[in-house]
């Protein structure tokens, strides 16, 4: 019986994968994963370690298939939680079609780390997964935590990090606005004094110099949808570490992946010193450019249809331009009167090329003229709104998330007139947003496990709760077919498609423990993102359907 199930699951993936033709000059690399017990979904790691690439893809019916592969040598292992195997070496040539078989035993207990229980894994399993409350005991300072800091940064983010005192000290100082050109995050009067000192005892005891670096372990796992992820494959291109550059934060922060007519995939770096980059999705090959500034912090960026580069500048209130071609950049004063300042965030394109963006420290919104060279910018209609992620629709409105404020608001550029819709979860934080194909505005509640829509035609707002515990919503975008996917930190780290006819969600897991502030998605459907808290930095692209590729490169 169980051979004619393995045949049966063997003769599905054959038939998926028939019609699937080979990109030019890449491998290809199948087997059978075996294990004591059943099981669902193992993930199969994939690292080219001449191009420093991973490919994952996930197993269907106890066999795998990675298809586009670069040509090269590949350390190859399989992750299930409570299954282990040894990894194995590989060589492949362009054009080959290679078989490796693993065996997975039964794993003993131990404690649990990242890439286990099934819902995420990364290249690296230092971090120690616990539950909520050992990673946040409750003592005083944890509700001080949640309500000034966590529902921001996230649940994951002090755990990563081991701070001596004085380091957590002037990151509330930072906060607060005290000697730091952002502007101030955490509004003035809502942290006493005395609360300061609580959660800076709480952060220095539990995220100090002598704890362990840990990550919040879900209790539930993820819903594997197998037939839909024996289709899949990830690819994520690690960045370099800079001998000199990277050599006091020995890592680098990406964000906000966008493409460029020849196909490349651009991304801000905000570790110090601040760069903009390029990958080349058909080589792997990264390119660097240093900013004018290197403290300057650019935040978002966008592409126009030339091919120039615009980032917006959340320290010096400036949006920079790259021309690639000569590597020349220049900076823009956000405000060409020179009369307001604030933290830029995150630019976009209308269809005349201009160039619109969010002040988030400021309350603004702000428009770049390609005509003019110059910028104006709008004080939106709600103080202390922290205006966040931005979408142009096909009318070229402006609609814009105001993630203090829990709205979303709509600018219309002929009458300058400013309209607010009130999420339905009151209060929440949202960062970003996406418009579909019929002008439905999709957000999601970050704080809250929230995905929303708004009919603009009837003012109609309806939410879904996202089916995992302390789920992140980041960013919600749509594909071309209108299904909406979700960047999700919140559970460890996974893309999530949302099918709206159907109203039913699709999780891919990660590689590697993360949040993924942005996502892109080409005309072929392949979702970019950016790992940017994860322990290897880079630029990751998730295939939903491997057997459809043509390419590798990035086209809008």
């Amino acid at each position: 019986m169980r051979i004619r199930v393995m045949l049966a699951a063997l003769l599905v993936v054959l038939a998926a994968t028939a019609d699937a033709k080979p990109i030019a000059g890449t491998a290809s690399l199948s087997g059978a994963v075996q294990a004591p017990a059943a099981f669902q979904a193992a993930q199969v790691h994939l690292m080219n370690t001449d191009r420093n690439v991973l490919f994952m893809v996930w197993t269907r019916g106890g066999r795998y298939q990675a298809l586009n592969l670069f040509p090269g040598r590949y350390e190859v292992t399989v992750k299930k939680a409570g299954l282990a195997t040894d990894p194995q070496s590989i060589v492949l040539e362009p054009g080959d079609a290679k078989t490796l078989d693993f065996a997975l035993r039964e794993q003993a207990a131990r404690p649990v780390r990242q890439g286990e229980f099934g819902f995420t894994s990364s290249v690296s399993s230092d971090v120690k997964l616990v539950s909520y409350d050992e990673l946040y005991p409750r003592e005083p300072g944890r509700d001080v935590l949640e309500k000034q800091c966590m529902y921001c940064h996230g649940r994951n983010f002090f755990p990563s990090k081991q701070y001596p005192e004085p380091t957590w000290n002037t990151f509330i100082d930072v906060m607060l606005g005290i000697g730091a050109d952002r502007g101030a995050m955490i509004p003035s009067g809502t942290l006493s004094a005395a609360d300061r000192q609580t959660v800076l005892a709480y952060l220095t005891k539990h995220f100090g110099t002598t704890s362990e670096r840990r990550g919040l372990r879900m209790d539930a796992q993820f819903p594997l949808d197998e037939a839909a992820l024996g289709k899949a494959m990830y690819v994520e291109y690690y960045l370099p570490l800079d001998k000199q550059l990277d050599a006091a934060n020995k890592q680098r922060r990406t964000q906000e992946p966008h493409f460029d007519p020849q196909g490349n995939v651009w991304y801000t770096d905000r570790s110090v010193p601040n760069r903009i980059g390029r990958v080349d999705p058909r080589t792997g090959e990264v390119k660097d450019f240093m900013m004018p500034d290197p403290k300057a912090d650019p935040h978002g960026l966008t592409v126009d249809k030339d091919g120039h580069v615009f980032w917006a500048e959340t320290v010096g209130f400036h949006l920079g331009r790259l021309d690639p071609a000569t590597g020349s950049m220049m900076r823009y004063p956000m405000d060409s009167t020179g009369q307001r300042k604030g933290r830029g965030h995150t630019p976009t394109l209308d269809s005349k090329q201009n160039v619109w963006f969010t002040v988030i420290g400021g309350d603004m919104l702000g428009k770049w003229d390609r005509q003019t060279g110059k910028s104006t910018v709008w004080k939106v209609p709600t103080a202390g709104a922290a205006p966040y992620g931005i979408a142009v629709d096909k009318d070229d409105n402006v609609w814009f998330a105001e993630f203090r404020r829990c709205r979303i608001g709509k600018f219309e550029p002929k009458t300058e007139k400013f309209t607010e819709y009130a999420a339905l979860s009151q209060p929440c934080t949202i960062r970003r947003l996406g418009v579909d194909s019929a002008g439905i505005v999709w957000y999601g509640g970050f704080n809250n496990g929230k995905l929303g829509r708004i009919d603009p035609r009837s003012g109609a707002i309806k939410e879904y709760d996202i089916p995992m515990p302390f789920s992140e919503p980041y960013d919600v975008w749509p594909d071309r077919h209108d299904d909406i996917w979700i960047s999700d930190g919140g559970q460890g780290g996974a893309l999530i498609r949302f099918d709206q006819r159907k109203e039913t969600f699709t999780y891919y897991p990660t590689p590697q423990t993360t949040d993924q502030p942005k996502l892109a998605i080409t005309r072929e459907g392949a979702i970019w993102y950016t790992p940017r808290s994860s322990v290897k930095a880079a630029v990751g692209v998730l295939y939903p359907d491997v057997t459809t590729m043509t390419t590798l490169a990035a086209y809008e």
